[in-house]
């Protein structure tokens, strides 16, 4: 099965409650337990996260927010808007590669960008990079969860591969 049904297949299987598709567009309802962030070293922006976020809340940093990258930039979340889906996290690993995406705890993310999510997204707010927190020597990538999906299909690949007794 290639990459891509296997994605659609997981996520049809795995999808929280709040999670919707893309013909399901609509607006946050409520506060998510979990938000994503993007690891802006690891994000070669390829356009597949922004193609599936279901609430259209990932969009390139601005020109020039990350020396080096000129027009280039990565993408990152507007956190107030994010639902808490895993869409992203799951496209970033099984269609890219790149597994640039990872969730955190929602009352973390609150801490660290010092202020409270909500029910609502809010007014709009341009995306920041959050390189010093979210990325690979951040001070809290290693605490971000991964593709829940990719974690499932290495464990059935390794339970296969196991002798059976």
């Amino acid at each position: 099965m290639a990459n891509t049904e296997r994605l659609k297949q997981r996520l049809k299987e795995d999808r929280i409650p709040e999670a919707v598709w893309p013909d399901e567009w609509g607006e946050k309802k409520k506060r998510p337990r979990e938000i994503a962030f993007m690891d802006v070293n690891l994000c070669f922006p390829c356009g597949k996260c922004p193609e599936f976020c279901p609430v259209g809340c990932i969009e390139p940093l601005a020109p020039g927010t990350l020396p080096g990258r000129g027009d280039n930039q990565p993408v990152q979340v507007r956190y107030q808007e994010c639902i808490g889906c895993y869409i992203c996290v799951e496209v970033c690993a099984l269609l890219t590669d790149y597994d640039a995406v990872r969730m955190y705890d929602t009352d973390l993310v609150e801490e660290v960008v010092g202020e409270k999510i909500g029910d609502s997204p809010g007014p709009y707010k341009p995306p920041e990079p959050f390189e010093e927190y979210f990325s690979e020597d951040g001070a809290h990538r290693h605490v971000g969860k991964g593709s829940r999906a990719l974690e499932k299909m290495n464990r059935e690949q390794l339970e296969q591969m196991r002798p059976k007794a």
